[in-house]
């Protein structure tokens, strides 16, 4: 499977700035991710990016003082963050393994994290319930897992259009917020928060190629008019996407 992600990535160039809090494609995360944060008391807070790709969101909150775990299964990637990382002069905030090197790793030191954030990644696995069950435990108590996915209610989805873009990427499933629930209880988690986002504006550019091209520009009053807009569109026609937060009981 990390040849599969390995292709994503084949491209993917060493990243030498930290993303803007308004940036298009992460500001609906990073704004959830902050309002965590801030409720957290305590200080030297542990956070794990539970599927990091090359970092880009890890190298945002290192950028804001936070330090930062990132995981990925594309050893490629981690190659990429662990150089940028170095371009940014972030390493002293970072720390980046492969997700089997992880897993070992973390059988024989007692680190626990306070904040885990799953993003786009559970619906990539196999036995989807079995990698929710292994990040809780690896929770402090209290701690927070912050899982985002695609939904089955999303209108593109349902008309079908999303079929191809499913199989492309690595889709095995989409979830409903009903059976997202289920699979938190079962691991003895709370669900706190439940967030539909990602209208079909919103979706189209990330789903569409052709349009994928107007993300760039998205930036500013450009970035917070189609925000704005796409917040309208899912309470009409439905979401693309979930935001759950929930914390360890």
């Amino acid at each position: 499977m990390d040849k599969q992600y390995n292709e994503f990535h084949r491209n993917s160039k060493i990243q030498k700035t930290p993303i803007k809090r308004n940036n298009f494609t992460y500001r609906l995360i990073i704004g959830e991710t902050e309002k965590i944060l801030s409720g957290i008391k305590k200080d030297n807070v542990k956070i794990l990016d539970y599927g990091c790709g090359v970092g880009t969101l890890v190298f945002y909150l290192a950028s804001t003082g936070n330090n930062v775990v990132g995981v990925d299964i594309s050893p490629l990637s981690i190659k990429l963050c662990n150089r940028s990382a170095k371009e940014m002069n972030l390493s002293s905030r970072v720390r980046f393994s492969v997700d089997g090197d992880f897993w070992k790793k973390i059988k024989n030191i007692s680190t626990k994290f306070d904040l885990i954030i799953c993003s786009e990644v559970i619906e990539h696995v196999r036995n989807d319930a079995e990698l929710l069950e292994k990040l809780s435990r690896i929770l402090n108590e209290k701690g927070y897992i912050f899982l985002t996915t695609p939904s089955k209610n999303a209108p593109l989805f349902r008309m079908g259009f999303a079929k191809s873009f499913d199989k492309k990427v690595g889709h095995l499933r989409r979830y409903d917020v009903e059976s997202l629930i289920t699979m938190f209880e079962r691991v003895g988690m709370r669900v706190e928060k439940i967030r539909k986002v990602e209208g079909i504006l919103r979706n189209s550019l990330f789903l569409i190629t052709q349009l994928g091209v107007f993300i760039k520009f998205l930036k500013g009053f450009f970035s917070d008019m189609v925000t704005f807009t796409d917040e309208v569109l899912v309470r009409i026609v439905g979401e693309s996407n979930i935001f759950i937060i929930a914390r360890k009981t």
